[in-house]
């Protein structure tokens, strides 16, 4: 089940919270965070939310540098 989408970096990126619902508390246990580029298409997964947002840190200048098609 995907949860909370995050906004990161300037680019468009995206994080995902991906996880299941517990069904005692009724609240999503993220198990992992998921990285989409700026045109949805999902780039890699990662087990914490900082590794998410270092990976589109790493991202951005290579995509800002790419010439638009």
């Amino acid at each position: 089940m995907i949860g909370n989408r995050i906004a990161w970096g300037s680019q468009g990126f995206s994080i995902l919270e991906e996880g299941e619902i517990n069904r005692q508390t009724l609240a999503l246990e993220v198990t992992a965070w998921l990285v989409c580029r700026p045109d949805g298409e999902e780039m890699a997964r990662f087990s914490t939310l900082e590794a998410a947002r270092q990976a589109v840190e790493q991202q951005e200048p290579l995509s800002s540098q790419t010439p638009p098609q």
